[in-house]
């Protein structure tokens, strides 16, 4: 184990639904204004303050929409045939928070030097509310609370909400209300995680209006055709007078407003914030309607969109919370975690979920892999229609997969990028992207584990059997017949999930993965056949589909090499690594850590050392392909090779663990991933939360403590308790039912709470559930393995 992160020092509290910190923390400002980050999937805003910091505290400053991208060149220094023209990279849009308070000319600031404040992150609500007192230099009082959300009811709004008293005096105050379309964000040239954003490198002004309390701009996005609108609009009660109205042109909208406060009087003055993004031929309405929108709302009320708001939070949670019971750090952390994931998924089949969510712009905002291995089975679960969406933006961009394959020589099938935003490849470094063909395999896995939890069929017929099929045929362009290896199916050149190890051969999570990929494909086309013939034949005829084509993809799945040594007896990540020296850990300082930022990439690849999980994760995702004795025997071996650099590993080893029966290390890797970002363990979460990490600490109780597992013959259990709670609690949807299930002292607790009737194991036990009088069963836990049981002769 030899995972090396920073020690938290920042104290959020441990209340089990909020996060909360004291005053304004300098040293924490970037972590905390991507902790406190809100999003409805479209709109994403940094959890930053209203009005400006002041001195040289740092901020990363961002109001992101999903799917909106600005398009850049990629410039390398010596390119070659192939390599992706340009990068998409997340736009920064105006922030339309920014607010700016004064008293006797003083400009108040969070870095105010006389300043008492609190915010507090509500997970149940989705509400950021905040507590500030300011004291000017003549001794004056002014006390601020707000609250503020982005509105999951409506897609395109973000709403604040400010109440001003007079603490100690009575006298005039100036707000300055502002549309900012000239912010910058931070920028680290040493860590390629960090992306470089800039507002005015990616739009440029068409249009600004200005009317009273209203602000609006019309942007289009430089090198594409989008078209961006901003407004926001001011609610003021009326003893607030607007001033005067300016602004900056190209930068920056101002409303400013003056009132006068007696002592102990408050004052209300909300803000209403809209963002919507078409393309260039819808931009005569876009703004127009959007001004419009945003009026529309204002008129019904903070309290009303609050509501609303809170409403969608309320069935949320009632669908995807865990409970733990005696511990209250878990119980903040997991559910931070779910928060984040479910705030950051793109919801309308046409934009996805970031490696950072919609929490600041690491990784330029590009999507990944992590959405189908880590993000689809837990939304499957719990917010089916969500998982169903992911699986409609793969659809939706299948004719890029079909452009990239011919880019890269394949004749036939189609292509997911490694890192993209509208379907076209970013990733400048092919040995760890684009040779990372195991991009569709991971669609393949997410369409295959939605369809087993939900049973909607309906997708294959609308888009989803078409991207199975032309996925899975790009492995027969991919692979060959090896008469070296008997015949085997080998496929050459690639990357697995370990980055650290970069264009093998036969890595064995993508043949393994590959083979899973190809047997689908084959019984879905064959199921397609029976149930719906005149479809498969038009969709055979439109993409070139025959019958024999189908029976190859069988003959290289029967035939896929999954290299095997017979001395370790372990499954060899690929045919060279075991060849390789050990990386030597015992003189790696803490300092070298992560090593991708302190060794060149040849001097890594020359190792055994592993950045995240590979095999053991193919152990995990293929579940029934593997006894419990090799995945003991894989985990023991590879486990010690592995840094846990990415943040993407250490929930895939406490589910292995977990199985194996080495609870103590299960915990272990489980507390890294259930409070990676709260506690900022691998020290860059300043720039965006690791949203993979999050999903995955949900896999880590579930499918981990809890033992979960879909298998052809439906759901299966194996719980057991941590010594460390009193217990936990988690419902699940699959299929048409509800069911809950509670693990407590010796006992697990299964109890349908929607359908009709559920069929499950737990261990090997069949267990059937009934509405009515049958609708529970407790099942006493059964003793998990001993990690020193020996292996059958």
């Amino acid at each position: 184990m030899n995972m090396i992160h920073t020690e938290k020092k920042l104290d959020l509290g441990s209340h089990p639904w909020r996060i909360t910190a004291q005053n304004l923390s300098p040293e924490y400002q970037l972590l905390l204004e991507s902790l406190f980050a809100q999003a409805n999937g479209y709109i994403g805003s940094r959890g930053s303050f209203e009005e400006p910091l002041g001195g040289d505290i740092p901020s990363c400053e961002g109001v992101y929409l999903n799917g909106l991208y600005q398009k850049e060149p990629i410039v390398y220094g010596e390119s070659a045939y192939g390599f992706p023209l340009f990068n998409q990279k997340m736009l920064q849009v105006p922030n339309g928070k920014s607010l700016c308070i004064s008293l006797d000319g003083e400009v108040l600031s969070a870095a105010h030097l006389n300043t008492q404040g609190v915010r507090s992150l509500d997970l149940q609500t989705g509400i950021l509310n905040r507590s500030q007192q300011w004291q000017t230099i003549s001794g004056k009082k002014l006390s601020l609370k707000s609250r503020r959300f982005v509105s999951l009811a409506n897609p395109h709004l973000m709403c604040i909400e400010f109440c001003l008293k007079a603490e100690n005096f009575s006298g005039p105050i100036e707000i300055i209300s502002a549309l900012d379309a000239g912010y910058q964000s931070t920028h680290n040239p040493s860590d390629p995680r960090v992306g470089k954003l800039s507002i005015m490198d990616g739009l440029n002004v068409l249009y600004f209006e200005q009317k009273t309390r209203l602000n609006a701009y019309l942007h289009a996005v430089r090198d594409t055709d989008w078209v961006v609108a901003s407004v926001t609009f001011d609610a003021v009660s009326d003893d607030v007078m607007l001033h005067n109205i300016s602004n900056l042109g190209e930068t920056c909208l101002k409303q400013c407003y003056q009132l006068y406060l007696h002592q102990g009087q408050s004052v209300m003055f909300s803000k209403w914030i809209g963002y919507r993004h078409a393309l260039s031929h819808e931009e005569p309405l876009l703004l127009s309607s959007l001004q419009a929108m945003v009026k529309q709302e204002a008129e019904k009320g903070f309290a009303h969109q609050k509501e609303e708001h809170a409403s969608c939070w309320s069935f949320f949670w009632r669908e995807a919370d865990i409970v733990i019971e005696g511990d209250s750090q878990v119980q903040q952390g997991i559910r931070f975690n779910l928060f984040h994931v479910f705030q950051s998924v793109g919801r309308n089949g046409f934009s996805n979920i970031g490696a950072k969510g919609l929490t600041g712009p690491g990784y330029d905002g590009h999507y990944f892999w992590d959405t189908e291995i880590y993000v689809v089975p837990f939304l499957s679960l719990t917010e089916p229609k969500l998982a169903r969406k992911l699986i409609e933006f793969r659809i939706n961009t299948l004719n890029f997969a079909r452009i990239r394959a011919r880019e890269m020589s394949h004749p036939g099938g189609a292509l997911y990028p490694w890192r993209t935003i509208g379907g076209e490849e970013c990733s400048a470094y092919f040995p760890a992207g684009t040779a990372q063909y195991h991009i569709n395999a991971a669609i393949a896995y997410a369409l295959k584990y939605y369809l087993q939890a939900t049973g909607d069929n309906q997708v294959l017929l609308e888009g989803a059997a078409e991207m199975l099929f032309e996925t899975a045929r790009l492995w027969l362009n991919l692979g060959h017949f090896n008469p070296r290896k008997n015949g085997l199916f080998c496929i050459d050149g690639v990357t697995g999930p370990d980055e650290y190890t970069a264009i093998v051969n036969n890595n064995f999570y993508t043949n393994a993965m590959a083979q899973m990929h190809l047997e689908f494909a084959v019984d879905t086309a064959n199921s397609l056949e029976a149930s719906h013939p005149v479809y498969m034949r038009n969709l055979s005829c439109a993409i070139g589909l025959t019958p024999e084509e189908i029976l190859s993809w069988k003959k290289a799945a029967e035939a896929m090499y999954l290299p095997y040594d017979d001395t370790l007896n372990i499954h060899m990540q690929d045919d060279s690594f075991l060849q390789k020296a050990a990386w030597n850990f015992a003189d790696t300082l803490k300092e070298k850590y992560p090593l991708l930022l302190h060794y060149h990439p040849l001097v890594i690849y020359r190792h055994q050392v592993l950045k995240q999980a590979d095999v053991i994760l193919a152990m995990y995702l293929l579940d029934e392909k593997f006894d419990i004795h090799q995945k003991k025997r894989n985990l023991a071996y590879y486990e010690p090779l592995t840094t846990h650099d990415s943040s993407l590993s250490s929930c895939i080893h406490s589910i292995a663990f977990s199985e194996t029966g080495d609870l103590a290390k299960a915990y272990q890797f489980f507390m890294d991933t259930v409070c990676l970002d709260l506690d900022n363990h691998h020290g860059n979460s300043e720039h965006g939360v690791h949203i993979a990490n999050m999903a995955g600490s949900w896999a880590s109780i579930v499918c981990g403590f809890a033992g979960l597992r879909i298998r052809d013959n439906g759901l299966h259990f194996r719980p057991y308790l941590p010594e460390r709670w009193q217990g936990y609690r988690f419902s699940i949807r699959y299929r048409d039912a509800v069911l809950a299930v509670h693990i407590a002292g010796d006992e697990a607790r299964y109890q349908l709470q929607s359908g009709i009737t559920l069929r499950f194991f737990h261990e090997d036990d069949e267990l059937t559930l009934t509405a009515g009088k049958s609708s529970s069963v407790a099942k006493q836990l059964k003793k998990f393995v001993d990690i020193n049981q020996k292996e059958p002769a």
